[in-house]
C-alpha cells in the first residue's frame, strides 16, 4: 500500500479535531495522530464567523443591556405609571428574575433536545477517538480491503 493511499484513507476516516500527519522523512508509510484541539477562543479578529454573545465584549454588551433595561423600568414604572420606589422596584424584579430564569431553563431544554450537552459532545468524541484507534492498529490488507470496499460504495452511488 502506498503511503498516499494509507494517507487518503486515514485522512477520509478522521474527525475533525485530529490530524494524520505522514513523516515525509522516511519511505515506510508511518503516520503519527496529533491532537489539535485547542482552547476555545471567540473572536472576530481572524475573520472567524463567531455568533453574537460568545466574546468577552458581547457578554459586557448584554448584561449592561440587561442592567439598563432594568433601570429603565424601575424609573420609568414611577415616573409614568406613578407606582411608589419599593413597588416598583418589586416588580422589575420580579419580572427580570421570572423572564431570565424562562429563558435560562429554555436554552437547557433546547440543548437537551438538539443533543448539544456536554456528555453527548464527549461520548461522540471518545466513540471518533475509538475508531481512529482500531484504524491505526488495523492491519494494511484490511486497509486495503475497507478502501476497495468504500470505492464500489462511493461508484454505486
Amino acid at each position: 500500500m502506498t503511503t498516499t493511499t494509507t494517507t487518503s484513507l486515514h485522512a477520509s476516516l478522521n474527525t475533525k479535531n485530529t490530524r494524520i500527519i505522514t513523516n515525509a522523512t522516511n519511505n515506510a508509510s508511518r503516520t503519527h495522530r496529533r491532537n489539535v484541539l485547542q482552547p476555545p477562543r471567540a473572536t472576530r479578529d481572524e475573520g472567524d464567523d463567531v455568533p453574537f454573545g460568545y466574546t468577552r465584549l458581547d457578554v459586557l454588551l448584554i448584561g449592561g443591556g440587561v442592567t439598563g433595561l432594568g433601570f429603565a423600568a424601575y424609573y420609568g414604572l414611577q415616573e409614568f405609571a406613578g407606582f411608589d420606589a419599593q413597588w416598583a422596584g418589586n416588580v422589575v424584579q420580579l419580572t427580570f428574575v421570572m423572564l431570565l430564569t424562562l429563558l435560562w431553563v429554555g436554552s437547557y431544554i433546547q440543548r437537551v433536545f438538539n443533543k448539544d450537552m456536554t456528555y453527548g459532545k464527549q461520548l461522540k468524541e471518545y466513540e471518533e477517538a475509538v475508531m481512529q484507534k482500531r484504524l491505526e492498529e488495523m492491519p494494511e490488507s484490511e486497509l486495503m480491503a475497507l478502501m476497495e470496499e468504500s470505492e464500489k460504495a462511493k461508484n454505486e452511488n
